[in-house]
């Protein structure tokens, strides 16, 4: 609504300046439209608040401006989604499709954590969404129906099919979360390189998976018995 009013005060005020400027007549009409439109589109792009995901501007994210569009066609998608749900009046339909959603939710949630992983809902929402709305669609069609032994055809198919959309939301939240694990691994070698390189020598994990231990070059072995204390010396 904000944009709207700026816009057309901006086209206003450029349009009165124009038609001023020009001398009137039908040439300065002419000149204040065009400088209206103008005014009308530049007030309320300027004015258009920035997108944000969570407490940050989408613009100061990686990838963000992108993110936020995902995050909004799925939100739109799941909305949809969610009112076709609620018409639903098998019971365990309805939870098959309340769980297709909530894995849906995680995966949105998480997107809008790391945006790097904005293509995975995107491809996910794009492929899956518009199905699993026609799905409900056409399921609450048929319930609605009356036809009774229809009904209970649809409801298995919908059922089956509501609980693989849901394995797979969450073989997707999956996929977006490994790429976050990988680095980890990453970071974890290359802290130990690092570590290598300037003299400290790393242990392995020992066979009933301690962490590694990093001691100073020249210090003694950490002792196991009473007798040893953590610089190998005898008390």
């Amino acid at each position: 609504m904000l944009q709207i009013i700026c816009g057309i005060i901006a086209g206003g005020v450029l349009a009165a300046l124009g038609f001023a400027v020009s001398g009137g007549g039908i040439v300065g009409l002419g000149v204040s439209l065009a400088l209206a439109a103008l005014g009308y589109v530049a007030g309320s792009t300027l004015t258009e608040p920035e997108r944000r995901i969570g407490h940050m501007l989408a613009s100061a994210l990686p990838n963000g401006q992108k993110a936020a569009d995902a995050i909004d066609a799925a939100n739109t998608r799941l909305n949809a989604i969610t009112m076709l749900s609620r018409q639903v009046q098998d019971p365990l339909v309805r939870k098959e499709a309340d769980d297709f959603i909530a894995a849906t939710r995680s995966l949105i949630d998480y997107v809008a954590k790391d945006t790097s992983a904005y293509a995975i809902l995107r491809h996910y929402i794009t492929v899956y969404g518009e199905q699993t709305q026609k799905l409900l669609r056409s399921y609450v069609d048929v319930e609605s129906s009356g036809a009774h032994d229809q009904t209970a055809k649809a409801r298995g198919e919908t059922i089956e099919a509501l609980q693989v959309l849901e394995r797979t939301a969450a073989g997707e939240l999956s996929r977006a979360v490994s790429t976050k694990t990988l680095g980890i691994a990453a970071d974890s070698d290359a802290i130990q390189r690092l570590a290598s390189m300037d003299g400290y020598q790393t242990d392995d994990a020992t066979a009933n998976g301690t962490a590694a231990r990093i001691a100073a070059p020249g210090a003694g072995t950490v002792g196991t018995g009473p007798h040893t204390t953590e610089m190998g010396l005898k008390q």
